[in-house]
């Protein structure tokens, strides 16, 4: 498994390619569709889907459009689908004012569920507290954590979905997941980490 990072725009939210075996997802596409579709092409690769990590504007920004240029199926947990469609619960309104809303998603997502690329695995982990729905993306090597947890903190729990109590289980799970395996973490804001290096980090709030 590969990942691409696409580096962010205008809302500084990180979007990635992750691919095998000439297939791809993209997750969390905030930049231009242009822009990720030429990637594609670049690469080889055939888009399988777009997952999301959570429903916050700033990562769906191009999901529509995306799919529209492509006829990729939508994925969000299951929690988080209503943020898709509403301009409060994904804080646009809230940071700007205005109205900004997408598609309904193709498929929702739950703990556990498996997605493949080739003969390659995704494990969706729901890791609620920044949101009801976040979660993050496991290949084994490669953990994708959205807002979740960042190389030096992680997401905040004060708009609509989230949740302190439940974003601290979500932290301890990785801390716990840190302790017995280490992996390279792709964060939605900043730079990428080490799972046991950003947990490190966190361990103070415990």
């Amino acid at each position: 498994m590969e990942i691409i990072t696409l580096s962010p725009t205008g809302f500084a939210s990180n979007c990635f390619i992750l691919h095998s075996a000439g297939e791809a997802f993209v997750i969390d596409p905030a930049i231009s569709e242009k822009r990720i579709i030429a990637r594609l092409a670049d690469e080889g690769l055939t888009l399988k889907g777009i997952l999301l990590t959570h429903g916050h504007f700033d990562h769906i920004w191009r999901a529509q459009e995306l799919r529209n240029a492509t006829g990729a199926p939508l994925y969000v947990h299951e929690s988080d689908a209503e943020m898709l469609t509403d301009s409060k619960k994904n804080a646009y309104a809230t940071f700007t004012g205005g109205s900004f809303t997408i598609c309904e998603a193709d498929g929702l997502l739950r703990e556990g569920d498996v997605l493949t690329l080739g003969d390659e695995r995704i494990t969706v982990l729901h890791t609620p507290g920044h949101t009801k729905g976040s979660v993050c993306y496991d290949t084994g090597e490669i953990l994708i954590t959205g807002d979740t947890l960042f190389a030096q903190g992680f997401g905040r729990y004060d708009l609509y979905g989230g949740d302190l109590k439940a974003l601290k289980g979500s932290l301890q799970r990785l801390l716990e997941l840190a302790s017995t395996e280490n992996r390279w973490i792709y964060c939605g804001h900043g730079e990428n980490s080490t799972l046991r290096a950003a947990t490190d980090m966190i361990k103070y709030y415990f």
